[in-house]
């Protein structure tokens, strides 16, 4: 596939442009694919170790929690509960941990060729799709299964997902430019995320918290202001609990997501043209 190498005139709009998507169609499905074949090449099980991996999370987090400790004895069918947090965030975490890294990791494509540089953070991040949708993939099914009004929801989890795609890829677009100039980002990032992981309702609900009803501060401030929260519990509403969110839940979810993207993308696009003599 031909690959146009030159040069271009510097994106001084302040909207994002998005041209790249018609234009560069074909070259992020190679990426795409080069990140699918890197990731698991020379694996005998490929796809199904992206599984096995929140299925153990899942299986030892019951054990503990629920079982052993018995902290989450009030929360219904709470492997499930588990799995669809871990969906979330195994799915967030990896996009936006090698999306930091995308840049500098592809840095000898960069600096051979023009293309536009968001591609690179694009392609890592869609190819964690395929894990996220796997996970999905078996947690509806069992969902429905277990309570079958969650027919009625059920079909909102596509939409919250794109969503959450879309909040993963503007952090991915910014941090890995930011990784460029300043190479301590992704170590900061990956220093943040142990702690992040346990403020994010992944193992508990934040309103079965023992002194939730007494912090409500806290509360709304671990719920809203960490932006992984409100899709944890949106996408476990319509899958577990048969019920949409409510309208500021929904608010967060539709609109910080694609403003994020937005703000990624125009942030990357401001500085591409310095990322290859940076790199």
């Amino acid at each position: 596939m031909a690959v146009d190498t030159a040069p271009t005139e510097p994106r001084t709009s302040v909207l994002p442009s998005f041209a790249w998507l018609t234009g560069y169609g074909e070259l992020l499905r190679t990426l795409l694919r080069r990140e699918l074949r890197a990731r698991y090449q020379g694996s005998a099980l490929g796809l199904v170790w992206s599984l096995l991996f929140p299925l153990a999370m899942m299986g030892v987090y019951t054990l503990v929690f629920s079982v052993l400790w018995r902290g989450a004895r009030n929360i219904p069918h709470y492997p499930l509960f588990v799995l669809a947090g871990l969906a979330v965030w195994t799915f967030f975490q990896s996009s936006v941990a090698l999306g930091t890294t995308s840049l500098v990791t592809g840095a000898d494509l960069i600096k051979k060729v023009w293309f536009p540089r968001e591609l690179v953070p694009a392609a890592v991040v869609l190819a964690q799709t395929i894990s996220a949708l796997v996970i999905l993939g078996i947690l509806v099914p069992f969902s429905l299964y277990v309570v079958p009004e969650n027919a009625r929801t059920v079909a909102l989890v596509l939409p919250f997902f794109l969503a959450l795609l879309c909040l993963a890829l503007g952090l991915a677009w910014m941090l890995s430019v930011a990784n460029v100039f300043f190479r301590d980002v992704e170590h900061l990032v990956a220093v943040l995320f142990l702690p992040w992981f346990f403020l994010t309702p992944v193992l508990y609900g934040l309103d079965q918290l023992p002194a939730a009803a007494s912090h409500q501060t806290v509360i709304h401030l671990l719920r809203y202001g960490n932006p992984v929260t409100p899709y944890v519990e949106g996408i476990r509403a319509v899958v577990l609990e048969a019920t949409v969110p409510g309208v500021a839940i929904l608010v967060y979810i539709f609109l910080v997501g694609p403003l994020t993207a937005l703000l990624g993308l125009a942030v990357l696009q401001r500085y591409e043209d310095r990322v290859a003599i940076e790199l």
